[in-house]
Protein backbone atom coordinates (compact mmCIF):
# COMPACT_ATOMS: atom_id res chain seq x y z
CA UNK A 1 0.00 0.00 0.00
CA UNK A 2 1.17 3.55 -0.73
CA UNK A 3 2.69 5.14 2.37
CA UNK A 4 0.16 7.37 4.14
CA UNK A 5 -2.92 6.05 2.32
CA UNK A 6 -5.86 5.02 4.49
CA UNK A 7 -7.71 1.80 3.77
CA UNK A 8 -11.06 3.45 3.12
CA UNK A 9 -14.26 1.81 1.91
CA UNK A 10 -13.67 3.32 -1.55
CA UNK A 11 -10.17 1.92 -1.63
CA UNK A 12 -11.48 -1.51 -0.64
CA UNK A 13 -14.06 -1.30 -3.41
CA UNK A 14 -11.36 -0.56 -6.00
CA UNK A 15 -8.95 -3.24 -4.80
CA UNK A 16 -11.76 -5.78 -4.59
CA UNK A 17 -12.56 -5.09 -8.24
CA UNK A 18 -8.90 -5.71 -9.14
CA UNK A 19 -9.07 -9.00 -7.23
CA UNK A 20 -12.21 -9.95 -9.13
CA UNK A 21 -10.61 -9.27 -12.51
CA UNK A 22 -7.27 -10.95 -11.78
CA UNK A 23 -7.93 -14.18 -9.84
CA UNK A 24 -5.20 -16.21 -11.56
CA UNK A 25 -2.64 -13.49 -10.80
CA UNK A 26 -3.87 -13.60 -7.20
CA UNK A 27 -3.18 -17.32 -6.96
CA UNK A 28 0.30 -16.86 -8.46
CA UNK A 29 1.02 -14.04 -6.02
CA UNK A 30 -0.03 -16.21 -3.09
CA UNK A 31 2.46 -18.86 -4.24
CA UNK A 32 5.14 -16.21 -4.79
CA UNK A 33 4.80 -14.98 -1.21
CA UNK A 34 6.05 -18.39 -0.08
CA UNK A 35 9.23 -18.36 -2.18
CA UNK A 36 10.16 -14.77 -3.14
CA UNK A 37 10.92 -11.74 -0.91
CA UNK A 38 7.61 -9.94 -0.54
CA UNK A 39 6.35 -12.07 -3.39
CA UNK A 40 8.40 -10.11 -5.91
CA UNK A 41 11.67 -10.42 -7.83
CA UNK A 42 11.81 -6.60 -7.92
CA UNK A 43 9.96 -4.59 -5.29
CA UNK A 44 8.88 -1.85 -7.70
CA UNK A 45 6.61 -4.31 -9.50
CA UNK A 46 4.25 -4.50 -6.53
CA UNK A 47 0.68 -3.33 -7.01
CA UNK A 48 -2.10 -3.38 -4.43
CA UNK A 49 -3.66 -5.88 -3.84
CA UNK A 50 -1.28 -7.78 -6.11
CA UNK A 51 0.49 -7.24 -9.44
CA UNK A 52 -0.84 -8.78 -12.61
CA UNK A 53 1.28 -11.59 -14.06
CA UNK A 54 2.11 -11.03 -17.72
CA UNK A 55 1.65 -13.73 -20.34
CA UNK A 56 2.34 -11.96 -23.65
CA UNK A 57 2.96 -8.54 -25.16
CA UNK A 58 2.98 -6.98 -28.61
CA UNK A 59 3.62 -3.44 -29.75
CA UNK A 60 2.12 -1.05 -27.20
CA UNK A 61 0.00 -3.69 -25.39
CA UNK A 62 0.48 -6.32 -22.71
CA UNK A 63 -1.82 -9.14 -21.54
CA UNK A 64 -2.05 -10.84 -18.16
CA UNK A 65 -2.72 -14.46 -17.27
CA UNK A 66 -6.39 -13.64 -16.69
CA UNK A 67 -6.79 -12.43 -20.28
CA UNK A 68 -6.91 -8.70 -19.48
CA UNK A 69 -5.33 -6.35 -22.04
CA UNK A 70 -3.52 -3.17 -20.98
CA UNK A 71 -2.11 -0.23 -22.86
CA UNK A 72 1.48 -0.48 -21.70
CA UNK A 73 2.96 2.80 -20.47
CA UNK A 74 5.53 1.07 -18.28
CA UNK A 75 7.46 -0.33 -21.25
CA UNK A 76 9.61 -2.38 -18.90
CA UNK A 77 10.51 0.81 -16.99
CA UNK A 78 11.75 2.55 -20.12
CA UNK A 79 13.61 -0.39 -21.69
CA UNK A 80 11.26 -0.89 -24.64
CA UNK A 81 11.80 2.25 -26.67
CA UNK A 82 10.47 0.47 -29.76
CA UNK A 83 7.68 -1.42 -28.00
CA UNK A 84 7.23 -5.14 -27.48
CA UNK A 85 8.69 -7.52 -30.06
CA UNK A 86 10.19 -4.99 -32.49
CA UNK A 87 11.16 -6.83 -35.70
CA UNK A 88 14.75 -5.55 -35.82
CA UNK A 89 15.45 -6.92 -32.32
CA UNK A 90 13.71 -10.25 -32.88
CA UNK A 91 15.61 -10.78 -36.13
CA UNK A 92 18.98 -10.06 -34.49
CA UNK A 93 18.27 -12.38 -31.57
CA UNK A 94 17.10 -15.24 -33.78
CA UNK A 95 20.18 -14.93 -35.97
CA UNK A 96 22.47 -15.02 -32.92
CA UNK A 97 20.64 -17.99 -31.39
CA UNK A 98 21.52 -19.99 -34.49
CA UNK A 99 25.19 -19.41 -33.62
CA UNK A 100 25.37 -19.47 -29.81
CA UNK A 101 23.90 -17.95 -26.69
CA UNK A 102 27.23 -16.84 -25.22
CA UNK A 103 30.91 -17.51 -25.84
CA UNK A 104 33.04 -16.36 -22.94
CA UNK A 105 35.39 -14.98 -25.59
CA UNK A 106 35.56 -11.66 -27.44
CA UNK A 107 33.30 -11.26 -30.45
CA UNK A 108 33.38 -8.87 -33.37
CA UNK A 109 29.99 -7.45 -32.44
CA UNK A 110 31.30 -5.84 -29.26
CA UNK A 111 33.80 -3.82 -31.30
CA UNK A 112 31.03 -2.78 -33.69
CA UNK A 113 28.85 -1.75 -30.75
CA UNK A 114 31.60 0.30 -29.13
CA UNK A 115 32.27 2.19 -32.37
CA UNK A 116 28.57 3.04 -32.75
CA UNK A 117 28.22 4.03 -29.12
CA UNK A 118 31.21 6.37 -29.27
CA UNK A 119 29.88 7.91 -32.45
CA UNK A 120 26.57 8.68 -30.75
CA UNK A 121 27.50 9.74 -27.20
CA UNK A 122 29.37 13.09 -26.86
CA UNK A 123 31.33 12.24 -23.68
CA UNK A 124 32.37 8.78 -24.84
CA UNK A 125 35.81 7.92 -26.21
CA UNK A 126 35.78 4.53 -24.50
CA UNK A 127 32.92 2.10 -23.77
CA UNK A 128 32.67 -0.25 -20.78
CA UNK A 129 29.97 -2.90 -21.12
CA UNK A 130 28.21 -4.48 -18.16
CA UNK A 131 24.85 -6.08 -17.48
CA UNK A 132 22.52 -3.48 -15.94
CA UNK A 133 22.24 0.23 -15.36
CA UNK A 134 22.63 -0.49 -11.67
CA UNK A 135 25.96 -2.20 -12.29
CA UNK A 136 27.11 0.62 -14.54
CA UNK A 137 26.65 3.12 -11.69
CA UNK A 138 28.68 0.94 -9.34
CA UNK A 139 31.56 0.66 -11.82
CA UNK A 140 31.41 4.33 -12.81
CA UNK A 141 31.85 5.37 -9.17
CA UNK A 142 34.87 3.04 -8.94
CA UNK A 143 36.33 4.68 -12.06
CA UNK A 144 35.88 8.15 -10.55
CA UNK A 145 37.56 7.15 -7.30
CA UNK A 146 40.43 5.44 -9.07
CA UNK A 147 41.01 8.40 -11.38
CA UNK A 148 40.84 11.16 -8.74
CA UNK A 149 42.29 9.26 -5.78
CA UNK A 150 39.44 10.63 -3.63
CA UNK A 151 36.70 8.71 -1.84
CA UNK A 152 33.64 10.90 -1.37
CA UNK A 153 30.67 10.81 -3.74
CA UNK A 154 28.12 13.61 -4.07
CA UNK A 155 24.54 12.93 -5.19
CA UNK A 156 21.43 15.07 -5.39
CA UNK A 157 18.40 14.68 -3.16
CA UNK A 158 15.57 13.05 -5.13
CA UNK A 159 17.75 11.31 -7.73
CA UNK A 160 17.66 7.52 -8.07
CA UNK A 161 20.75 5.58 -9.09
CA UNK A 162 19.81 2.01 -8.32
CA UNK A 163 20.73 0.04 -5.21
CA UNK A 164 24.38 1.02 -4.94
CA UNK A 165 25.32 1.72 -1.34
CA UNK A 166 26.62 5.18 -2.26
CA UNK A 167 23.51 6.23 -4.15
CA UNK A 168 20.58 4.71 -2.22
CA UNK A 169 20.08 7.79 -0.09
CA UNK A 170 17.36 10.46 0.04
CA UNK A 171 15.47 9.28 -3.02
CA UNK A 172 11.93 9.34 -1.61
CA UNK A 173 10.16 12.29 -0.03
CA UNK A 174 9.85 12.02 3.77
CA UNK A 175 9.27 15.52 5.11
CA UNK A 176 9.92 14.61 8.75
CA UNK A 177 13.41 13.22 8.00
CA UNK A 178 14.72 15.41 5.19
CA UNK A 179 16.17 18.23 7.27
CA UNK A 180 17.00 21.75 6.04
CA UNK A 181 16.65 22.46 2.33
CA UNK A 182 20.16 23.91 1.97
CA UNK A 183 21.88 21.00 3.78
CA UNK A 184 19.54 18.01 3.54
CA UNK A 185 19.82 15.01 5.81
CA UNK A 186 21.10 11.73 4.40
CA UNK A 187 18.07 9.44 4.62
CA UNK A 188 18.78 5.77 3.83
CA UNK A 189 16.51 4.23 1.20
CA UNK A 190 17.11 0.65 2.25
CA UNK A 191 18.61 -1.50 4.97
CA UNK A 192 22.05 -3.06 4.87
CA UNK A 193 24.17 -0.05 3.91
CA UNK A 194 27.41 0.32 5.94
CA UNK A 195 28.08 3.46 7.97
CA UNK A 196 31.19 4.04 5.86
CA UNK A 197 28.91 4.66 2.88
CA UNK A 198 27.19 7.53 4.69
CA UNK A 199 30.55 8.92 5.78
CA UNK A 200 31.68 9.04 2.14
CA UNK A 201 28.49 10.62 0.83
CA UNK A 202 27.77 14.32 0.32
CA UNK A 203 24.06 14.97 -0.23
CA UNK A 204 23.26 17.95 -2.43
CA UNK A 205 20.08 20.03 -2.64
CA UNK A 206 18.78 21.09 -6.04
CA UNK A 207 19.60 24.73 -5.34
CA UNK A 208 22.50 27.15 -5.34
CA UNK A 209 23.51 25.75 -1.95
CA UNK A 210 24.79 22.65 -3.75
CA UNK A 211 27.63 24.67 -5.23
CA UNK A 212 28.75 25.80 -1.77
CA UNK A 213 28.78 22.18 -0.56
CA UNK A 214 30.82 21.08 -3.58
CA UNK A 215 33.39 23.79 -2.91
CA UNK A 216 33.47 22.86 0.79
CA UNK A 217 34.22 19.19 0.08
CA UNK A 218 36.23 19.71 -3.12
CA UNK A 219 39.44 18.17 -1.76
CA UNK A 220 37.60 14.95 -0.84
CA UNK A 221 35.06 14.62 -3.66
CA UNK A 222 35.74 12.21 -6.50
CA UNK A 223 32.50 12.67 -8.40
CA UNK A 224 29.15 14.44 -8.53
CA UNK A 225 26.39 12.21 -9.87
CA UNK A 226 22.89 13.15 -11.03
CA UNK A 227 19.99 12.21 -13.28
CA UNK A 228 19.43 15.07 -15.73
CA UNK A 229 15.76 14.09 -15.62
CA UNK A 230 15.00 12.49 -12.28
CA UNK A 231 13.26 9.14 -12.46
CA UNK A 232 11.29 9.85 -9.28
CA UNK A 233 8.88 12.57 -10.39
CA UNK A 234 10.10 13.10 -13.97
CA UNK A 235 11.61 16.43 -12.90
CA UNK A 236 14.44 18.04 -14.85
CA UNK A 237 17.47 20.10 -13.95
CA UNK A 238 17.71 23.56 -15.50
CA UNK A 239 20.31 23.81 -18.28
CA UNK A 240 21.98 26.89 -16.79
CA UNK A 241 22.22 25.09 -13.46
CA UNK A 242 23.95 22.15 -15.14
CA UNK A 243 26.38 24.48 -16.92
CA UNK A 244 27.37 26.01 -13.59
CA UNK A 245 27.74 22.54 -12.12
CA UNK A 246 30.00 21.61 -15.02
CA UNK A 247 32.19 24.66 -14.42
CA UNK A 248 32.52 24.12 -10.66
CA UNK A 249 33.37 20.41 -10.91
CA UNK A 250 35.94 21.04 -13.65
CA UNK A 251 37.58 23.83 -11.70
CA UNK A 252 37.88 21.67 -8.57
CA UNK A 253 39.15 18.47 -10.20
CA UNK A 254 35.89 16.61 -9.54
CA UNK A 255 34.38 14.35 -12.18
CA UNK A 256 30.80 14.96 -13.32
CA UNK A 257 28.73 11.82 -13.88
CA UNK A 258 25.40 11.87 -15.71
CA UNK A 259 23.18 8.90 -14.96
CA UNK A 260 21.57 8.40 -18.39
CA UNK A 261 20.20 4.93 -17.68
CA UNK A 262 16.72 6.31 -18.40
CA UNK A 263 17.49 9.17 -20.82
CA UNK A 264 20.25 7.48 -22.84
CA UNK A 265 19.12 6.70 -26.41
CA UNK A 266 15.58 7.72 -25.37
CA UNK A 267 15.91 11.51 -25.55
CA UNK A 268 18.10 11.23 -28.62
CA UNK A 269 21.13 9.39 -29.95
CA UNK A 270 23.36 11.45 -27.66
CA UNK A 271 21.03 11.36 -24.69
CA UNK A 272 20.37 14.29 -22.36
CA UNK A 273 23.96 15.54 -22.61
CA UNK A 274 23.64 16.15 -26.34
CA UNK A 275 20.19 17.69 -25.98
CA UNK A 276 21.31 20.17 -23.31
CA UNK A 277 24.84 20.78 -24.53
CA UNK A 278 26.43 19.95 -21.17
CA UNK A 279 29.04 17.20 -21.45
CA UNK A 280 29.95 15.14 -18.38
CA UNK A 281 33.18 13.26 -17.75
CA UNK A 282 31.35 9.94 -17.36
CA UNK A 283 27.86 8.78 -18.29
CA UNK A 284 26.04 5.56 -17.49
CA UNK A 285 23.52 3.84 -19.75
CA UNK A 286 21.16 0.88 -19.77
CA UNK A 287 17.47 0.26 -20.57
CA UNK A 288 16.69 1.51 -24.13
CA UNK A 289 20.19 0.76 -25.44
CA UNK A 290 19.69 -3.00 -25.11
CA UNK A 291 16.44 -3.22 -27.07
CA UNK A 292 14.90 -5.40 -24.35
CA UNK A 293 17.98 -7.36 -23.27
CA UNK A 294 19.86 -6.79 -20.01
CA UNK A 295 22.60 -4.21 -20.56
CA UNK A 296 24.65 -1.60 -18.79
CA UNK A 297 27.22 0.74 -20.31
CA UNK A 298 29.63 3.45 -19.31
CA UNK A 299 31.00 6.09 -21.63
CA UNK A 300 34.03 8.18 -20.66
CA UNK A 301 37.13 9.94 -22.00
CA UNK A 302 40.10 7.82 -22.99
CA UNK A 303 42.54 9.50 -20.55
CA UNK A 304 40.27 8.76 -17.57
CA UNK A 305 40.01 5.06 -18.31
CA UNK A 306 43.61 4.66 -19.43
CA UNK A 307 44.90 6.20 -16.20
CA UNK A 308 42.72 3.84 -14.18
CA UNK A 309 44.07 0.84 -16.06
CA UNK A 310 47.66 1.99 -15.54
CA UNK A 311 47.33 2.14 -11.76
CA UNK A 312 48.89 -0.54 -9.56
CA UNK A 313 46.74 -2.43 -8.89
CA UNK A 314 44.67 -1.41 -11.91
CA UNK A 315 40.94 -0.84 -12.10
CA UNK A 316 39.09 -4.16 -12.35
CA UNK A 317 36.54 -4.45 -15.15
CA UNK A 318 35.10 -7.93 -15.50
CA UNK A 319 31.87 -9.87 -15.69
CA UNK A 320 30.97 -13.28 -17.09
CA UNK A 321 27.90 -11.94 -18.86
CA UNK A 322 29.28 -8.52 -19.82
CA UNK A 323 29.07 -8.22 -23.58
CA UNK A 324 27.24 -11.52 -23.95
CA UNK A 325 26.39 -12.49 -27.50
CA UNK A 326 22.60 -12.03 -27.30
CA UNK A 327 22.84 -8.60 -25.66
CA UNK A 328 25.49 -7.43 -28.13
CA UNK A 329 23.37 -8.60 -31.07
CA UNK A 330 20.28 -6.82 -29.77
CA UNK A 331 22.16 -3.63 -28.86
CA UNK A 332 23.82 -3.48 -32.28
CA UNK A 333 20.43 -3.90 -33.95
CA UNK A 334 18.95 -1.21 -31.72
CA UNK A 335 21.69 1.34 -32.41
CA UNK A 336 21.59 0.56 -36.13
CA UNK A 337 17.84 1.18 -36.15
CA UNK A 338 18.04 4.38 -34.13
CA UNK A 339 20.95 5.80 -36.11
CA UNK A 340 19.19 5.04 -39.39
CA UNK A 341 15.90 6.62 -38.28
CA UNK A 342 17.26 9.58 -36.32
CA UNK A 343 16.24 12.35 -35.86
CA UNK A 344 12.71 11.61 -37.09
CA UNK A 345 12.08 8.86 -34.56
CA UNK A 346 12.87 11.25 -31.69
CA UNK A 347 10.90 14.13 -33.18
CA UNK A 348 7.84 11.88 -33.41
CA UNK A 349 8.22 10.70 -29.81
CA UNK A 350 8.71 14.27 -28.61
CA UNK A 351 5.60 15.44 -30.44
CA UNK A 352 3.50 12.68 -28.88
CA UNK A 353 4.95 13.31 -25.43
CA UNK A 354 4.38 17.06 -25.60
CA UNK A 355 0.81 16.54 -26.80
CA UNK A 356 0.08 14.11 -23.98
CA UNK A 357 1.51 16.29 -21.21
CA UNK A 358 0.21 19.61 -22.50
CA UNK A 359 -3.30 18.33 -23.25
CA UNK A 360 -3.60 16.69 -19.83
CA UNK A 361 -2.39 19.84 -18.07
CA UNK A 362 -4.72 22.10 -20.06
CA UNK A 363 -7.65 19.84 -19.20
CA UNK A 364 -6.77 19.65 -15.50
CA UNK A 365 -6.32 23.40 -15.23
CA UNK A 366 -9.53 24.20 -17.12
CA UNK A 367 -11.53 21.83 -14.91
CA UNK A 368 -9.87 23.02 -11.72
CA UNK A 369 -8.33 19.66 -10.82
CA UNK A 370 -5.15 19.76 -8.69
CA UNK A 371 -3.22 17.48 -11.01
CA UNK A 372 -0.37 18.06 -13.43
CA UNK A 373 1.91 16.01 -15.69
CA UNK A 374 5.67 16.50 -15.87
CA UNK A 375 8.32 14.92 -18.06
CA UNK A 376 10.44 15.29 -21.14
CA UNK A 377 10.40 13.71 -24.59
CA UNK A 378 8.68 10.32 -24.44
CA UNK A 379 8.48 10.31 -20.62
CA UNK A 380 5.71 11.55 -18.35
CA UNK A 381 4.46 11.38 -14.79
CA UNK A 382 1.12 12.46 -13.33
CA UNK A 383 1.12 14.29 -9.99
CA UNK A 384 -1.83 14.98 -7.73
CA UNK A 385 -0.92 18.60 -7.11
CA UNK A 386 -0.97 21.97 -8.85
CA UNK A 387 1.09 23.76 -9.90
CA UNK A 388 3.40 21.00 -11.13
CA UNK A 389 6.40 20.20 -8.94
CA UNK A 390 9.76 21.56 -10.04
CA UNK A 391 12.04 20.17 -7.34
CA UNK A 392 11.81 16.96 -5.31
CA UNK A 393 10.71 18.73 -2.13
CA UNK A 394 7.76 20.29 -3.94
CA UNK A 395 6.19 16.82 -3.92
CA UNK A 396 5.67 17.06 -0.16
CA UNK A 397 2.41 18.83 -1.09
CA UNK A 398 1.18 15.95 -3.24
CA UNK A 399 -2.15 14.39 -2.25
CA UNK A 400 -1.12 10.75 -1.71
CA UNK A 401 -4.72 9.65 -1.11
CA UNK A 402 -5.79 10.90 -4.55
CA UNK A 403 -2.61 9.57 -6.13
CA UNK A 404 -3.39 6.11 -4.80
CA UNK A 405 -7.01 6.25 -5.98
CA UNK A 406 -5.99 7.53 -9.41
CA UNK A 407 -3.48 4.69 -9.80
CA UNK A 408 -6.04 2.02 -8.87
CA UNK A 409 -8.65 3.48 -11.22
CA UNK A 410 -6.13 3.72 -14.05
CA UNK A 411 -5.28 0.01 -13.72
CA UNK A 412 -9.00 -0.84 -13.82
CA UNK A 413 -9.31 1.33 -16.94
CA UNK A 414 -6.73 -0.83 -18.72
CA UNK A 415 -3.57 1.30 -18.50
CA UNK A 416 -0.37 -0.24 -17.17
CA UNK A 417 1.68 2.22 -15.17
CA UNK A 418 3.87 1.11 -12.26
CA UNK A 419 2.22 1.72 -8.90
CA UNK A 420 1.76 4.31 -7.59
CA UNK A 421 2.25 6.31 -10.81
CA UNK A 422 5.92 5.81 -11.49
CA UNK A 423 7.33 7.63 -14.50
CA UNK A 424 5.52 6.50 -17.66
CA UNK A 425 6.97 5.84 -21.09
CA UNK A 426 5.64 5.87 -24.62
CA UNK A 427 7.35 4.01 -27.43
CA UNK A 428 7.54 4.07 -31.19
CA UNK A 429 4.85 1.38 -31.08
CA UNK A 430 2.36 3.82 -29.52
CA UNK A 431 0.31 5.16 -32.42
CA UNK A 432 -1.51 8.49 -32.50
CA UNK A 433 -4.67 6.52 -31.74
CA UNK A 434 -3.00 4.94 -28.69
CA UNK A 435 -1.95 8.36 -27.42
CA UNK A 436 -5.49 9.70 -27.80
CA UNK A 437 -6.83 6.64 -26.00
CA UNK A 438 -4.32 7.17 -23.19
CA UNK A 439 -5.16 10.85 -22.94
CA UNK A 440 -8.88 10.13 -22.82
CA UNK A 441 -8.36 7.51 -20.11
CA UNK A 442 -6.21 9.87 -18.03
CA UNK A 443 -8.89 12.58 -18.25
CA UNK A 444 -11.77 10.25 -17.42
CA UNK A 445 -9.84 8.71 -14.55
CA UNK A 446 -9.08 12.18 -13.20
CA UNK A 447 -12.78 13.05 -13.36
CA UNK A 448 -13.69 9.90 -11.46
CA UNK A 449 -11.02 10.55 -8.82
CA UNK A 450 -12.29 14.04 -8.05
CA UNK A 451 -16.03 13.48 -8.53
Amino acid sequence: MLLGVENTSLRKELTDEIRKRTPVSGKLYKRALEVLPGGEVSGVRMFDPWPFYATKAKGAYIWDVDGNQYLDCCMCYGVLLCGHQPPHILSALKAQLDLSIHYGAPLAGEVDLAEKFIKCVPCAERLILCNTGNESIHKAIAIARAYTGKDKVAKFEGCFHGSNEYSSWSVLIFEEFMGPSDRPNKVPMCAGMPMSAEDNLVLLPQSESAFDLIEEYANELSVVILEVMMGPGALSFDTDYLKKLREITSRNGILLLFDEVITGFRLGLGGAQERLGVIPDIATFGKAMGGGTAIGAIGTRWEILDKCLDLMPPLLLSGTFSGNALTVAAANAQLDYLMKNSPQIYLDLETKGDHLRNSFNEFAEAEGYPARATGLGSMFQVHMMAPAPVKPRDRIKEDVQKLDEFALRLRLAGVFLPYPLHIGFISTAHTDKDIEQLLSTLKNTLKATFK
